[in-house]
């Protein structure tokens, strides 16, 4: 029934519009006699409109042409073959159509759309601007033609005439505020913020009380990077609408983008964010600000009644895990992981942290498996295979290590993680070659990397080869990372090499204390003594490097030989 309806609405609308071509006629030449409508032409013009409403172009031109035989004073015809010319990209046939159609009635509406859009994709600007100005002369609200004019003015950089429809658009427009703002979107389109924020000034006259103005000040301003600016614009449309959301939003994004955490907190800790029925994201960005302050307790505080809606947001899930996590609370984080694994077995990154897990609580072997689950989802992941490498190389698996590691980086050169691994690998298996060569290669990529100045400085003094490059790239580590106990113990170990025992005994003395697990620090510091003629503490800390590692025969024969 409904397609009668429109088959019906279309017949009339062509009827009328039949109807106009003869009235047109008659003021040209008045002795002519109304034109009788052809129900022929009508039909295969229906006909036409149906093809065409299907996508097959080619066949509604063979009905409109035959309509066209049948009545050649209609410009709806014309029109209608020209819009299926365009579409299969006639343009030259279109432009001869469309111009028969101006001869018919050249205030047209349709055929001068049509005719703007032709020109428009020939890249004939000209044509185009004029056809456009056409338009607005006949429609002067026709936002589209108003649009591609505007375009084309901006293409060329005309000014002046850009200023002209500015000027217009203003004229036009007024003070009413929807047409207002409809021109500050046009402003914002065409990047002209100063002449927008102008607009949302004249809004603000005409009702001083309208928020939602302020926040799209907000937004324009937060575009342009002025976010001073911009938290005032939403700070003013909160106190005209204090639950205004979009503003709410706005404020505790714009601080999450300067990761000033500290003001996230501040701003949404509120009794009205943190109620049942309140929105979920708001929670979300004040847990993950408290994530990144390391106050934990307080975000697993926001997060954990989450987990009990009915729709959990999955970011709930990711953000929870890494709070446990972080919090070292390893065994809770693991079964996060898994959770969210189990729910997408594609969250690459529950992955990683789960491997991150079974590292940290130190079941290297575990954290292998996960890695070799993971890779049968992602084959060709240089992070996984990189950190999968790392778990090898940590388990002294140093010729499984190859391989992963090696096609990390024909994956991803640049993957720091692979490629200081990859040279570590090599220094174990004897292959100093290639482990200097890629050192060196990574230097050149990553000239202040502390990871890869930290380890190929220790790996050239191990091996007591080149030691003032050695010294000075621990000096770079430690410039970058002070607090480091593995770079301190570095650059404390090339001193050592260099015969500088005193500041040898500074920087291992300052690792011990930041890191007292250590039995290569503690062996380290026992060495320096030893060398300084301090046998007392040289055996004490020989002795708890030989607690950490029992089976170091090294060890044991610096303890006999010197009883």
């Amino acid at each position: 029934m409904m397609k009668n309806i429109f088959i019906l609405l279309i017949s009339l609308q062509f009827v009328s519009s039949f109807y106009g071509c003869s009235h047109s006629r008659q003021q040209i030449r008045s002795d002519a006699e109304p034109k009788p409508i052809s129900l022929r032409a009508r039909d295969l013009y229906l006909k036409g409109l149906f093809f065409q409403s299907e996508g097959r172009h080619n066949e509604a031109l063979v009905q409109f042409y035959q309509a066209l035989h049948h009545d050649s004073t209609s410009p709806t015809i014309y029109n209608s073959i020209a819009e299926n010319h365009i579409k299969l990209g006639h343009y030259e046939s279109a432009l001869i159509l469309l111009r028969n159609s101006l001869l018919l009635d050249a205030n047209n509406r349709e055929t001068q759309t049509l005719l703007g859009d032709t020109y428009f994709r020939m890249r004939k600007d000209d044509e185009a601007i004029a056809t456009y100005k056409r338009i607005l002369e006949l429609d002067p609200y026709n936002e589209e033609a108003r649009k591609y004019l505007i375009f084309l003015y901006e293409k060329r950089n005309d000014q002046l005439n850009l200023a002209a429809q500015y000027a217009e658009l203003n004229e036009l427009y007024g003070a009413d505020p929807v047409k207002l703002e409809k021109m500050a979107e046009i402003y914002i389109r065409f990047k002209k913020p100063d002449e927008a924020l102008q607009v949302y000034r004249e809004m603000l006259k005409v009702d001083s009380l309208n928020h939602r103005v302020y926040y799209l000040m907000g937004n324009l301003n937060k575009s342009l990077n002025n976010i001073d600016e911009a938290i005032f614009n939403y700070q003013q449309a909160l106190r005209l609408k204090s639950d205004y959301y979009p503003a709410i939003h706005e404020i505790a994004v714009t601080y999450r983008s300067q990761e000033e955490w500290q003001k996230v907190v501040d701003f949404l800790n509120h009794e009205e964010i943190l109620n049942e029925s309140a929105e979920s994201f708001p929670k979300l960005l004040l847990a993950e600000s408290y994530y990144y302050l390391k106050q934990y307790d307080q975000a697993r505080e926001v997060l954990l009644p989450l987990l009990h809606l009915n729709d959990i947001p999955k970011q709930a899930f990711d953000l929870i895990a890494r709070v446990e996590f972080e919090a070292k609370n390893y065994p809770q984080a693991k079964k996060y992981f898994y959770q969210i694994i189990d729910d997408d077995a594609k969250n690459k990154f529950a992955w990683i942290f789960l491997g991150f897990a079974f590292t940290d609580m130190g079941f290297p072997d575990s954290a292998a498996h996960i890695y070799e689950r993971a890779l049968m989802i992602f084959p060709q992941d240089a992070m996984i295979l990189a950190f999968y490498g790392y778990t090898l190389q940590e388990q002294k698996q140093y010729s499984q290590a190859l391989e992963p590691l090696s096609q990390a980086l024909a994956i991803d050169s640049l993957n720091v993680n692979a490629l200081s691994s990859l040279a570590v690998v090599y220094e174990h298996l004897g292959m100093f070659a290639q482990c200097d060569s890629l050192y060196e290669v990574g230097l050149k990529r990553f000239p202040d990397n502390a990871l890869l100045l930290n380890n190929f400085a220790y790996s050239l003094s191990e091996r007591d080869k080149r030691l003032d490059e050695a010294l000075i790239m621990a000096q770079k580590a430690i410039a970058k990372n002070p607090d480091n106990a593995a770079y301190l113990d570095t650059i404390g170990w090339v001193y050592y090499k260099l015969g500088q025992y005193q500041e040898a005994e500074k920087y291992i003395r300052q690792a011990v204390e930041l890191r007292d697990n250590s039995a290569v620090v503690f062996e380290h510091m026992g060495d320096v003594y030893w060398q300084l003629g301090d046998m007392t503490q040289a055996k004490f800390y020989w002795q708890k490097a030989l607690d950490l590692d029992a089976d170091n025969e090294d060890l044991k024969l610096k303890l006999e030989t010197n009883e």
